[in-house]
């Protein structure tokens, strides 16, 4: 069977001077560290893997941020906070480049328009998860855009739905099921 999605991860990965950990890949520009999960793998595994092949660091992560959809690929892409703890950064056949970058440097170097609206939502300090859907015909276009409280026993104040203790997305339309943990 094939699959009908195909799941990444990333990190908005911040070191003590509060500065965010970038890579420059060769086929999207300057982004924050993150790739596809691999079969058997966990989410917790697969960001560790990725931040480390890309730019050789190790990380705590530190918070759930959201999840975005691209509608035509169907590629769910999850994403994090986390903390540096250590190594030293460096390139791989995924990144040209590594650096620390200040919040607003990041946003200069970052021009792919999906990068850069995950970075808003990273960088948010929300409480809710961020869940939007998108297009990219003709550039880019969020298709749906909603906040959804975590761990909440009633619903925001944004129509949409709420993640319950037991990590599913509750709706309107039924349920999404989706782990936090």
């Amino acid at each position: 069977m094939e699959p009908t999605h195909l799941v990444s991860v990333a990190a908005l990965v911040t070191n003590e001077k509060g500065e965010i950990l970038l890579v420059n890949s060769p086929w999207r520009g300057w982004e924050y560290p993150g790739g596809l999960i691999e079969p058997g793998e966990t989410f917790r595994d697969a960001l560790h893997r990725e931040v480390w092949e890309e730019a050789g660091v190790e990380i705590e992560i530190t918070g759930f941020v959201g999840i975005c959809k691209n509608l035509e690929r169907n590629i769910v892409n999850i994403d994090f906070t986390a903390r540096y703890v250590g190594g030293e950064l460096r390139t791989s056949e995924e990144s040209t480049e590594v650096i620390w970058a200040d919040p607003e440097e990041a946003f200069r170097l970052i021009t792919f328009p999906l990068t850069r609206k995950r970075l808003e939502n990273m960088l948010s300090g929300r409480e809710e998860a961020v869940l939007f859907c998108f297009r990219r015909e003709n550039g880019f276009s969020v298709a749906e855009d909603e906040l959804y409280t975590i761990g909440k026993s009633k619903p925001p104040a944004k129509p949409g739905g709420y993640l319950n203790r037991h990590g599913f997305c509750i709706s309107g339309s039924g349920y999404f099921s989706f782990f936090v943990s």
